[in-house]
């Protein structure tokens, strides 16, 4: 998975139809472009984008964060665009006092700028609410450590089990045999770092190659704030020996081994063409072992 790389896709017609053009930096003057005054759509990935109405960043302006918006209001009158590169991960604002709710209104400020005078926007004693903007969502890579894994609270439990019994002095033909599926399930919990900048709901994928878990998948794919559970059947062919020696009791036991597997997990946060390493923890309760043992005892 590449990196995502901030842009603005726009479109000369609504529902992203007519002729498109894709800007990764900001434009002073789309009339260079041949997009002047000429947007009635348009697709935001990664960080947020400033739209003005008139060139060089002035006049009226629009904020749009990540999406996509097959009509927007300042249709056919855009004439620059602002990419936004602060940090947007730790928002935070002065507010001065002598300002009372009324209306509502919208601008943006940079990180580290100053605006002394609400009125030079026209929201001097009118501003009813504020909110920061959101990042662009990550793009996240993960990495098993399955060389630091450990287990604990490992149980067998007897799922099934067929016995036969030879009393006599002499050896015995005996024949069982059954076919029969057991279910099974495991379940993985991925437990993120309390200092996290990976917002819920973000999703990504955990490669499982290499554990004892791929018999049931080979990824797990992990959203932010949701554990999941994958169930499967397993199918085994019970046999006894064809022949019971005397005064001999054989058993066959279906044993179904479960334990708690706790991986740590490196992941690679990716957010406004800027790389951050997290941890995180990977517990899987797994009950997908199961297997056949035979015993023997004299009677």
């Amino acid at each position: 998975m590449s990196a995502k790389k901030n842009k603005i896709v726009v479109y000369e017609h609504d529902d992203y139809k007519g002729l498109s053009r894709e800007f990764t930096s900001d434009i002073k003057e789309l009339r260079d472009f041949g997009f002047g005054d000429c947007i009635s759509s348009l697709k935001v990935i990664g960080q947020p984008w400033v739209v003005y109405e008139n060139p060089d960043f002035g006049g009226w302006l629009q904020v749009y964060e990540e999406g996509e918006y097959p009509k927007i209001e300042m249709q056919d009158t855009i004439s620059s665009l602002r990419l936004i590169t602060s940090d947007l991960r730790n928002p935070q604002i002065t507010l001065y006092e002598n300002m009372e709710a009324e209306e509502e209104g919208e601008y943006w400020l940079g990180m580290g700028e100053t605006l002394a005078d609400y009125g030079i926007i026209g929201f001097n004693d009118q501003v009813s609410h504020l909110r920061p903007l959101k990042a662009g969502r990550p793009v996240v890579k993960s990495k098993v450590l399955w060389d630091q894994m450990k287990k604990e609270n490992e149980i067998c439990s007897l799922l099934d089990e067929i016995i036969g019994v030879n009393k006599t002095d002499f050896e015995q033909e005996f024949t069982s045999s059954r076919s029969k599926e057991y279910e099974s399930a495991s379940t993985y919990d991925f437990k993120f770092s309390n200092t996290t900048t990976i917002e819920f709901g973000v999703e990504f994928e955990c490669k499982l190659i290499g554990a004892v878990s791929t018999r049931v998948s080979n990824s797990l794919t992990v959203e932010s704030g949701k554990s999941e559970t994958i169930t499967k059947r397993d199918k085994i062919e019970l046999t006894m020996p064809t022949k019971l020696p005397p005064h001999t009791k054989m058993t066959l036991r279906v044993v179904r081994k479960e334990c708690t597997t706790i991986v740590p997990v490196e992941l690679t946060v990716e957010q406004n063409e800027k790389k951050l390493i997290e941890y995180g923890e990977l517990r899987c309760e797994m009950g997908n072992s199961v297997t056949a043992e035979y015993t023997s005892e004299k009677v």
